[in-house]
């Protein structure tokens, strides 16, 4: 009978996971606890529960209501396990994105090393999806649903969309149509063309974009009277690669585009923009020169 109050108490968060770690199927019950707190908990009068129990005398009257107690565990049990059974969780790799259909047809763009999560089964119900990365949002034409980042919401009303949530930046980017952006307890309605950053829990200064879309997602990236190292510390995040131009003219500056997805084509733009060569030491670092100095 302990045990049994152990885990009530254990789904309570009243003890740690070492307390009842001994207890049978422990790893799906640990499933069953982390899915369930999607669910809205109804509201549960414990002091009421207590007197009903305590009003109950006979025994017949006390088997009646342990049988009504097992079968709403049991019913709970296996909604809990339907629920688990329909989230669908998907991982974009390092250097790769990977496109998500929602059940309204709506598309999501997953950035390089990104998660997304959405309930399959319950969606007309729950349209709550849950982001750690950023993704690019394509919303079917009047659907409406829920973007839950670590940093803050997102409610999509009919749009296309960028998100950005990691580590300490917050970022939301309107493209067509208009988000609401919820971020603590302030709320702003971006339109085509606007975005809005927050970094360490600061509001940055809000601006418009006049792209069609995020520039990750067309696998480029694009450039204008920037220098050299900022092209090159774009260029060393893409393709996961240590650059050294500290034998090149300090003055080069950048414009134009470069692919995010093919390293030979990028090395080869900038080597013959700027008249530059390299050479590769150890598979991954580049070492840049002027064609003067060879």
């Amino acid at each position: 009978m302990k045990k049994k109050y152990n885990l009530a108490d254990w789904l309570d968060n009243k003890i740690d996971d070492q307390s009842i770690e001994d207890v049978s199927g422990f790893d799906t019950l640990k499933k069953i606890k982390y899915y369930s707190g999607w669910l809205e908990k109804p509201d549960f009068n414990k002091d009421k529960v207590l007197e009903n129990l305590k009003s109950t005398r006979t025994t017949k009257k006390k088997k009646f209501n342990w049988s009504i107690a097992a079968s709403i565990l049991i019913i709970l049990g296996i909604s809990s396990l339907i629920f688990i059974l329909s989230v669908k969780d998907f991982t974009s790799q390092i250097n790769s994105q990977e496109t998500v259909l929602l059940p309204d047809d709506s598309k999501v763009i997953l950035a390089q090393n990104s998660k997304f999560q959405f309930n399959n089964w319950f969606w007309n119900f729950d349209r709550t999806t849950k982001l750690n990365g950023q993704a690019y949002f394509e919303v079917a034409k009047g659907e409406t649903f829920t973007v839950k980042t670590n940093s803050g919401k997102v409610k999509v009303l009919g749009t296309r969309f960028d998100v950005k949530s990691i580590d300490s930046i917050f970022k939301v980017v309107c493209y067509e149509g208009s988000v609401k952006v919820i971020f603590k307890n302030e709320e702003n309605i971006l339109k085509k063309g606007q975005f809005i950053t927050y970094q360490n829990g600061k509001k940055l200064e809000q601006s418009n974009i006049y792209n069609e879309k995020p520039e990750w997602v067309s696998k480029t990236h694009q450039f204008k009277g920037v220098s050299l190292s900022e092209v090159m510390q774009q260029l060393a995040q893409d393709y996961q690669i240590e650059v050294d131009i500290t034998q090149v003219t300090e003055d080069k500056r950048f414009s134009g585009t470069l692919p995010s997805d093919s390293l030979s084509l990028a090395l080869d733009i900038l080597s013959k923009t700027y008249q530059m060569n390299f050479s590769v030491i150890n598979e991954n670092k580049f070492i840049f020169v002027d064609d003067d100095q060879e």
